[in-house]
């Protein structure tokens, strides 16, 4: 127990980058009381108990399974890679879906204190879409997610078509692309890019140099969050991306760019 919670380990060995499990349980705490309230953060932390005790009561309570306020989108589920409709070459390059915390995304996020409104947002493998559902609570100037799967990509797109039909939307635009994350051209403006362990050393490298190539000249500070660093190093090596935090123990990386 000791060393779960002060060295850096991987909750899920092999699909988690090892990190300071009591500085992410922390975090994750206080963000939960910040978005969430006193009570679902208290039964949250019950919950938790109750799971190392292997007691299977509470357990709708976790943390895990309350990671977003939209329950009327259908962003729920693992999908592994072995299921999803990808060529074999880049199914060995993939990973598998599986949604990501709201709350840790807008911990993240507003800790940037950027004007929102000069921002494009792109998050790079974005799935069902549950943190661009997140993200158009931001007045950003855009918000894109590009999906190299065209089945999570349909029901990206049926979650867009629910949240505008909703009126949550209030980003300038919102839309899923079905393409390669690898070859997207991003316009030449001020963006925060978010990636959350979606594939492989190989593609993150081509996706580094596409985002310094597409976005030289750009002024304003570029930021890249990165989910599950499992890769991190790729990013560390290249000169132009420079750690400025590790969120959550290291669970998350942020970085500046400089195109």
């Amino acid at each position: 127990m000791v060393r779960y919670f002060f060295t850096r380990t991987a909750r899920i060995p092999g699909f988690e980058v090892e990190h300071n499990q009591f500085l992410r349980t922390a975090r994750t705490v206080f963000v939960n009381f910040k978005y969430r309230g006193f009570v679902p953060t208290i039964l949250g932390i019950m919950a938790r108990f109750a799971s190392k005790l292997q007691l299977p009561v509470m357990q709708k309570f976790m943390f895990q399974e309350q990671g977003s306020e939209y329950t009327w989108l259908d962003t729920g589920g693992i999908v592994e890679v072995q299921n999803l409709d990808l060529p074999e070459e880049k199914q060995r390059a993939a990973t598998r879906y599986e949604a990501a915390s709201e709350y840790e995304f807008r911990d993240v996020v507003e800790r940037l204190k950027i004007p929102y409104k000069k921002y494009h947002f792109l998050d790079y493998g974005s799935g069902k879409g549950a943190i661009l559902a997140a993200a158009v609570a931001y007045p950003f100037k855009s918000v894109v997610g590009v999906e190299h799967s065209l089945m999570l990509h349909e029901v990206a797109t049926k979650n867009i078509l629910e949240m505008k039909r909703r009126n949550s939307v209030a980003a300038e635009a919102l839309n899923s692309v079905h393409g390669d994350a690898a070859t997207y051209q991003l316009a030449p403006e001020p963006h925060i890019i978010y990636l959350y362990n979606s594939f492989d050393a190989n593609i993150l490298r081509a996706v580094a140099e596409r985002i310094t190539h597409d976005l030289v000249g750009v002024q304003e500070p570029i930021y890249f969050l990165y989910n599950n660093p499992m890769h991190h190093v790729v990013l560390d090596e290249n000169d132009k991306f420079q750690k400025i935090s590790s969120p959550f123990g290291g669970k998350w990386m942020v970085y500046s760019v400089s195109p």
